[in-house]
């Protein structure tokens, strides 16, 4: 009931406020429509940004690079395009102009060199961070002038920002502001992406050949987005070139990769990406290097599951190495490669329609398995037994999904977005031993014993999802939408061939709608008011997230801002504290049972100071975090055996500040990020109920990160 007179309220006043709106009272106003494109390929940009200064009017492009300037005057004035790693572009719109029909603005790369090209000073590389409240812009073209090992990735490239942890050096995941990877809202053109890892960790699994725009939101995100409670990051594949054709092709030390676009009759195009790994049949050193990181420690497996050379050698001669001497170990080469693949298609059967299909799949698999044969001698030369360890060890994990979406822009004013996507994560490890001990005379059987153990873990989604946007003269943006989900979660882990530590199949539905409104109360003062209305079957609870954000430009080149918001998770990766193991996590869903759902609180305030040349960002946050959790076969609380004295609820709280210093603009460009941060857990039944610091707990953060452009060339560092 409570909700309902909110979102009531909300509608009512923004209709209130829209009606006394002087823009759209006044008389002789036209509405301007267009699209924003790369000038190369056809391919058109999201989330540009247009700009009219005589109206103190300042708008963005929407996922398919659609505007629309709502009451414009009927005299001529000019309109100003930026976007991450374009040319800005200034185009003067006459008072004579014909308006049913959209403008189309193509924009030229900033690596391009053409003459009578005037610069300004809206052009940003690489990064934007100046506009909304922690939100972050990427782009993956530029991204890959970074320097890399092996690949181009653009999550590493991420953990170059503050706030985003980059310290983790065998994880591509992103801990941000306290939160862990599976904390984070990872979306590929609507599908989500659960696990974002190639290679253990060392490098995210997407193609940066396949990504043209990265959406990040550091916390307080908008309310269209749920389901997380950490951050967002929104990537949009890249639609291709309508009218030629594409086709590139290279190689490193780990993988070669190639990209394709075929055109459609000027009404759309095919993309087509593949990378695959040569590791399997060929292992450089980079390849050496990187997998031996991964396999010198005692501790056994990590999350993906190798076990290392020198541990088990170094197992072996501790159980022997007091009864014999002179064990002869031999050594074994894995088996492994990573292979991953998009494909999109997309059709514009009019301007005003874009539907699109699209494709992701990508897959690590590692066999691990050996026979190892020890001779083992008393004295002298001659052995006297004989140990022979036989050990079949498969890992398998990766993600598929697929989507469809038709986006019409059905007015000027009104732009929709349907969606149907499915997702799916899979891991499956599997580990059988068979141990024995021989006489090396008499070959006769001293001792054996064979062991196993399995561990499978299946997340599956459906979803539909349709977003609205509705803009009311040019001071309220709104949008509304829906969004319903069906997860199924399977998790089958079996020890000694005969034990079954957890057996799970969960499923359950999971429904929300959302309401905001972005009002630009004057032209340096924008509110945003909104939320988020859940109800989760698993619990049988309805879950209010109300969402708010501010920003006041005090001058031209200071801007404050702030942002609240409340955010709820219902499938979450339960960390397996397992020091025998490493750490094998798995995904659950909540069921107030095992695993709690799991809610975080969101503070955050910050101050920019932007000129023409530089970006000075600071913003200091605080976050709540409550229904974590924590497996564990080695603690277990008193009394009955039972599987829910394995799992430890908890919570927690993370707070920090961020500073940034940017240069934008020039050839020489770049940013120094330093951020201070605490992140403390909190657990009942571990550490006396003491708070400790996370795993990820990082108290200081220093990065430097530069970009110089020599003609056709770039250095950076």
């Amino acid at each position: 009931m409570i909700s309902r007179i909110v979102f009531r309220g909300l509608i009512l006043g923004l209709l209130l406020v829209a009606s006394r709106d002087p823009l759209v009272a006044q008389a002789q106003r036209r509405t301007i429509q267009g699209v924003v494109r790369d000038s190369a390929s056809g391919e058109t940009l999201p989330f540009a940004t247009i700009t009219i200064a005589e109206m103190g009017v300042r708008t963005a492009s929407n996922r398919d690079g659609f505007f629309s300037v709502v009451s414009a005057p009927a005299t001529s004035f000019t309109i100003r395009v930026t976007s991450i790693g374009y040319r800005a572009m200034d185009f003067a719109v006459s008072a004579g102009m014909a308006t049913d029909g959209p403008i189309f603005v193509d924009l030229v790369a900033i690596p391009f060199q053409l003459e009578e090209i005037e610069v300004v000073a809206d052009d940003y590389r690489m990064v934007k961070t100046s506009e909304g409240v922690s939100k972050i812009t990427a782009s993956p073209r530029d991204l890959a002038n970074l320097p890399t090992i092996g690949e181009v990735d653009i999550f590493r490239s991420l953990q170059l920002l503050p706030g985003i942890s980059g310290t983790n050096e065998s994880s591509s995941g992103l801990y941000v502001r306290g939160g862990t990877p599976d904390q984070n809202l990872v979306l590929l053109d609507g599908m989500t992406v659960y696990h974002v890892d190639h290679f253990f960790g060392f490098f995210s699994a997407f193609n940066a050949d396949a990504i043209k725009d990265v959406q990040v939101y550091k916390g307080a995100f908008p309310a269209q987005y749920g389901g997380r409670i950490s951050s967002v990051v929104d990537m949009t594949g890249k639609s291709g070139d309508p009218n030629s054709a594409h086709l590139t092709m290279g190689a490193n030390l780990l993988s070669s990769q190639m990209s394709a676009q075929i055109p459609l009759f000027g009404k759309g195009s095919f993309v087509f990406t593949a990378r695959r790994s040569y590791t399997d049949v060929l292992q450089t050193g980079l390849f050496n290097s990187i997998f031996d990181m991964f396999n010198t420690q005692d501790s056994g497996a990590t999350q993906a599951g190798p076990v290392g050379v020198g541990g088990r050698g170094g197992r072996l001669g501790g159980r022997f190495g007091g009864q014999f001497a002179n064990a002869d170990f031999t050594t074994f080469q894995p088996d492994f490669y990573f292979y991953d693949l998009n494909a999109k298609l997309t059709y514009n059967p009019s301007i005003q329609d874009v539907m699109s299909v699209s494709l992701y799949n990508g897959q690590d698999y590692l066999d691990n398995s050996r026979l190892q044969s020890q001779n083992l001698t008393t004295q002298g030369t001659q052995p006297t037994r004989v140990v022979n360890n036989d050990v079949a060890d498969l890992t398998d994990w990766g993600n598929k999904g697929i989507s469809a979406k038709w986006a019409r822009q059905w007015h000027p004013q009104f732009y929709s977005n349907a969606l149907v996507a499915y997702s799916e994560y899979f891991s499956d490890y599997t580990r059988n031993s068979n141990f024995e001990t021989r006489d090396a005379d008499t070959d006769s059987l001293l001792l054996s014993r064979t062991n196993g153990t399995a561990e499978d873990n299946l997340v599956q989604d459906f979803t539909v999802r349709l977003d609205n946007e509705l803009q009311i003269g040019n001071s309220h943006h709104v949008g509304f939408g829906g969004w319903t989900t069906r997860s199924e979660v399977r998790y089958d882990f079996l020890r000694n061939d005969s034990i079954s530590v957890l057996n799970q199949h969960q499923q359950a539905w999971r429904t929300a709608v959302y309401l905001q409104d972005t009002w630009n109360v004057r032209p340096n003062l924008a509110l945003t008011l909104g939320g988020r209305f859940a109800f989760y079957e698993g619990t049988g609870d309805t879950y209010l997230e109300p969402r708010a954000s501010l920003s006041i430009g005090l001058t031209d080149a200071v801007r404050v801002k702030a942002a609240f918001g409340d955010y709820h998770q219902f499938v979450s990766r339960v960390v397996n504290e397992n020091v025998t193991e490493g750490s094998r996590d798995f995904w659950l869903l909540a069921d107030n049972d095992l695993v709690d759902v799991t809610s975080s609180r969101h503070y955050v305030v910050g101050a920019s100071y932007e000129t023409n040349e530089l970006l000075f960002d600071v913003e200091v946050y605080r976050k709540t975090l409550d229904g974590l959790s924590e497996f564990s076969l080695r603690f277990q609380r008193a009394g009955e055996a039972d599987i829910s004295n394995l799992f430890f609820g908890g919570s927690g709280i993370a707070e920090g500040a961020e500073f940034l210093l940017q240069k934008k603009f020039g050839n020489f460009v770049g940013w120094a990020s330093y951020t201070l941060s605490r992140v403390e857990h909190t657990f009942d039944d571990l550490n006396d109920g003491e708070p400790f610091p996370a795993l990820h707990d990082q108290t200081h953060e220093l990065k430097l990160v530069s970009s110089y452009s020599l003609g056709h060339w770039t250095m950076s560092g």
